[in-house]
Order: structure tokens, then sequence, then C-alpha cells
């Protein structure tokens, strides 16, 4: 009984003493104490503010490296995805060029008919270059044919059609030889493909460089008068009765992706073009 009696005096007090104060506050008088704590209050504020002050700041900086990386991460994404929808519609802008030269070569001679096809994949070794292309015996390709670039220059011949596909073999292969002339001299050979460049093995007549050299049409596997390149040198003297003349010629396989197929045209016999 004792403790609690203390207790309830305890409680009691506390109670009145809480009330005083309230009273107190209400009516101003605690207002030099309160002021009085603030002051003596401050410098340790100050002090925590000080020693902790870093310690939140480097956590709000954590925040914000998150979220730069994350921001970081997305815009890099989306200019990926940019850059290859770009490179994407510059390939369909090149594409629908050349569609539209070799429409316009097609249109200009409708006695010659050239099927456009696209090329599927570049075969390339050592000593060999061929290309596979879109078109094949189902679209009438036949061995033998001439394959054009869209300007109209000669690349190289079908050596296989398949029914869905074709493989040309390209000038520049080691194992193509086309009969040749210069263009209006009555000079002519045959171009030589290495497996990277062309060569005009002169039989008869002068050759200079700056020639245009075409297709003589003798053999019977091209039609005459065929681009397929200019001559940009001659090695060997004067006197030199069978000079090397270095050709080169104005396709870009590399960047090549629409071809003209001459299904029109086929050769006598597998000779000089084969």
């Amino acid at each position: 009984m004792l403790l609690f009696s203390r207790y309830t005096y305890w409680a009691g007090a506390m109670v009145a003493l809480a009330v005083a104060l309230a009273v107190a506050g209400r009516a101003g008088a605690l207002d030099p104490v309160q002021g009085l704590f603030l002051r003596v209050s401050a410098p340790v504020e100050g002090g925590f503010g000080a020693a902790f002050g870093p310690v939140a700041r480097f956590f709000d900086d954590v925040a914000d490296l998150g979220r730069l990386r994350s921001e970081n991460r997305r815009l890099l994404g989306e200019n990926e995805t940019l850059r290859n929808e770009n490179a994407a519609l510059r390939g369909d802008v090149r594409r629908l060029g050349e569609l539209e030269e070799a429409l316009g070569i097609v249109a200009a001679d409708p006695s010659a008919e050239r099927l456009p096809a696209g090329v599927l994949s570049r075969i390339r070794g050592p000593l060999t270059r061929e290309l596979r292309i879109d078109k094949g015996s189902g679209d009438g390709v036949r061995e033998g044919n001439p394959v054009l670039s869209v300007r109209g220059t000669l690349i190289g011949t079908v050596t296989r059609a398949l029914p869905g596909a074709s493989f040309v073999r390209l000038v520049a292969d080691s194992r193509s030889s086309v009969a040749a002339q210069v263009l209006g001299a009555p000079a002519d050979g045959v171009v030589r493909g290495d497996g990277a460049s062309l060569a005009f093995d002169l039989a008869e007549g002068d050759v200079n460089a700056g020639d245009a050299i075409v297709t003589s049409g003798l053999g019977g596997a091209y039609p005459p008068d065929i681009p397929i390149g200019e001559v940009v040198e001659v090695l060997g003297d004067v006197q030199d009765p069978f000079p090397t003349v270095r050709l080169e010629t104005a396709v870009r396989i590399a960047a090549t992706r629409t071809v003209l197929v001459m299904i029109s045209f086929v050769p006598e016999r597998f000779g000089l073009g084969d």
C-alpha cells in the first residue's frame, strides 16, 4: 500500500507539473527559458549537422548515381535502336536507288530482257569471287546468262542455276576470262581475273591508259559492247608486243545489292566466258 501511495503521489505530481508548464507556456512565461535552451543546444545541433551532413550527402549522391546510371542505360539503348533503324533505312534507300537504276536500264533496251536480282551472299576465296543471288531457274535464269550491274557494267556470269537461287562467277575470279576489245579501236584480247583485280591480255592492237574495255562478242559467251572497265596502267616498253594492262571497274561489289541477269541472252557455247 505504501508503494502504491508513493507511485500515485509521483504520478499526480507529474501531471500537475505538466499542467503548470502548459499554462505557463500559454502565458509566455517560459519564453526566456526556451530561448536560453535553444541558444545552448544550437552548437550541439550544429555539431551533429556538421558530423552527419557528409554522410547524408554521400547517400544522396549514391542515390543520384544510381538514377544517372539507369538513365544512361536507357539512353544507350535508345541510341542503339536509332542507329540500327538509321542503318536499315540507308540500306533500303540504297536498294531502292539500285532498283530504280535497274528499271531504267531495262526500260532503255526492252529487247534485251534483264531480270533484277538481289544479292544474297558474297563468296570470296584467295583466287575466287562469286555471288549468290535470289533468282534461279524458276525465274528463267539459266547457266551462262551474263550478269550486269544496275548501270550496265559486266560483273560476271551465271555458273549454276537452282530453282530459287543462282551462283554468279565474277569477272575478277581467277577462272574467268572474257573476250574483249578497246572501245572504238581495232584492239582486242581477253580480260582475266586473278581473284582481286582485272588484266587485259592484248592479242592485237594498241592500248593506252584511259581506254574503255568492252566485250567483243567473240566466242559467243557474251553479247558485244558490254562495258567491263577502264585501262588504268600499261606496263612494258614501247616494243613489248604483249604489255601488262591493268583494268579498273566502276562496280563496287562489296556494296552491290542488286544485279541484272540477262535472261534473254543464251550463250552459243560455254567457252571464254564459262
